[in-house]
C-alpha cells in the first residue's frame, strides 16, 4: 500500500511538472517573439525617456522657470512618459487592454498604501513649489540643520550645509517643520551683546559704539541703530547692538563688526570681563 501511494504521488509529480515544462514551451512558442519585442521596445523607451529628460531640463535651464521648480517638472515628465512606454511594452508582450486596466487599478492600490509616506512627499513637494516657503538658493535653518537649498526634487530637498556636507530632507518632513528662511528679504539684522566691566562708563561706551558702527561700510541702516543696556548680569554689563547687513553679507559683517569692537575696546581701555565668582570668608 505504501508503496503504491508513494508511487502515485511520484507520477503525479513528474505528471504535473511535465505539463508546466510543456505549457512553458508553448507559451515561449507562442508569446517569445512578442516578449522579445515588448523588452526591446521597453529598453528604447526608457532611453528616450532619459533623453526627453534631458531636453526638458535644457529647455527650462534656458527659460525664466523658477530654479525651484525645475528639477521637480522635469521628474515629472520623466516618470509620465515611462509609465507610457511600460503600458506600451505590456500591451505589445500579449497583455490585453481589460487585464492592463485591472492590474494598474490593483497596482496602484497596493503602491497608494505601501507607499503612502512617499505619496505625501511629492504632494508635499507640489506645496512647496505653490506656496514657496524657500526657493533654490536660499539659505535656511530647519530641525536645527543650515545651509543652503540645492535642489528640490519630487520626493525630497537637497540642503548644503557650510561644512559642505549635502542633507537629503523628505518634503512631506519640511512641511511639518518648522523653517527658517535667511534669504526672504534682502537684508538681515545683525545682533550683538557685548559684555563690559562694571567700572565702565556705559555712556562712553555706547557712544563708542555708535561711531564704530555707522562708520561701518557694511551696516545700512546708520541712522537708526539700535544700542542700549539690556542687562546687569552677574559679571558684566551688557549692552545689546543691532545693524542691518546685506544678507549676502552677513557673515562678512559679523566678523568686521566684531574685529573692529575688540580693537576699539582695546585701545579705549574698556575691559570685556570673564564670568567669575567672588567669595567672602567669614572670620572667627
Amino acid at each position: 500500500m505504501e508503496t503504491n501511494a508513494v508511487t502515485k504521488v511520484v507520477t503525479d509529480e513528474i505528471s504535473i511538472t511535465a505539463k508546466f515544462i510543456n505549457d512553458m514551451k508553448m507559451f515561449v512558442l507562442n508569446k517569445g517573439m512578442d516578449i522579445v519585442e515588448a523588452i526591446i521596445l521597453f529598453c528604447i523607451g526608457y532611453i528616450i525617456c532619459r533623453y526627453i529628460r534631458k531636453v526638458v531640463e535644457h529647455i527650462l535651464d534656458r527659460s525664466k522657470v523658477d530654479p525651484s521648480a525645475k528639477t521637480f517638472i522635469s521628474d515629472i515628465i520623466y516618470f509620465f512618459c515611462l509609465a507610457i512606454v511600460t503600458i506600451v511594452a505590456l500591451g505589445t508582450a500579449g497583455v490585453a487592454a481589460g487585464t492592463l486596466a485591472a492590474a494598474f487599478g490593483g497596482i496602484g492600490l497596493a503602491i497608494g498604501l505601501g507607499l503612502k509616506d512617499n505619496i505625501g512627499n511629492v504632494a508635499s513637494g507640489i506645496f512647496i513649489l505653490i506656496f514657496r516657503p524657500f526657493k533654490v538658493g536660499d539659505y535656511v535653518s530647519i530641525g536645527g540643520a543650515q545651509g543652503t537649498v540645492k535642489e528640490i526634487r519630487i520626493m525630497y530637498t537637497n540642503v548644503a550645509t557650510l561644512s559642505n556636507q549635502m542633507i537629503v530632507f523628505p518634503n512631506s518632513k519640511l512641511i511639518s517643520s518648522v523653517i527658517t528662511n535667511y534669504s526672504a528679504f534682502e537684508t538681515r539684522n545683525l545682533e550683538f551683546t557685548f559684555d563690559v566691566g562694571y567700572n565702565t562708563d556705559l555712556r562712553k561706551c555706547i557712544t563708542l559704539l555708535k561711531e564704530i558702527f555707522t562708520a561701518n561700510d557694511y551696516v545700512l541702516d546708520k541712522e537708526n541703530i539700535p544700542i542700549f543696556v539690556s542687562s546687569l548680569a552677574e559679571s558684566s554689563i551688557q549692552i545689546y547692538v543691532r545693524a542691518q547687513v546685506d544678507r549676502l553679507k552677513y557673515f562678512d559683517a559679523q566678523n568686521d563688526l566684531y574685529i573692529k569692537v575688540k580693537e576699539a575696546f582695546d585701545e579705549a581701555g574698556i575691559d570685556i570681563p570673564f564670568p567669575q565668582v567672588v567669595v567672602h570668608q567669614a572670620r572667627d
